[in-house]
């Protein structure tokens, strides 16, 4: 499946709490570049939370309104730059969804924030 950078994936995310033994089905943002998306076997996403409560934070971008049904989300989300995951493409489960222009760019903003770059 080709992955592509602003991609919406689910992914199979492992637990700590089970000693990295059981998974949950988590969304998360493809913020890696495309050339690396082709010829690597690992993606550097940005989960997503339905926990809105700091989405007004500099490394958090906000998916709702009418975005949340492009992108193929349930309900409105934050999408956290600051907890940045590589993850192997053989755990992302299926492509939910792709942001728009505008808001990639809005997320390289929250990336530059959290990176201090």
């Amino acid at each position: 499946m080709p992955i592509q950078r602003g991609d919406v994936v689910l992914c199979r995310v492992p637990m700590p709490s089970t000693g990295l033994t059981q998974f949950k089905l988590r969304p998360a943002v493809v913020v890696s570049k495309d050339a690396n998306n082709q010829r690597l076997d690992d993606v550097v996403v940005a989960p997503c939370t339905s926990n809105i409560s700091r989405s007004s934070e500099p490394t958090q971008y906000l998916i709702d309104g009418a975005e949340i049904t492009t992108v193929g989300i349930r309900v409105p989300s934050a999408v956290r730059c600051e907890a940045l995951m590589t993850t192997p493409k053989a755990l992302i489960v299926c492509t939910l969804g792709h942001l728009s222009d505008a808001a990639v760019a809005a997320i390289n903003d929250c990336l530059r924030d959290a990176l201090a770059l």
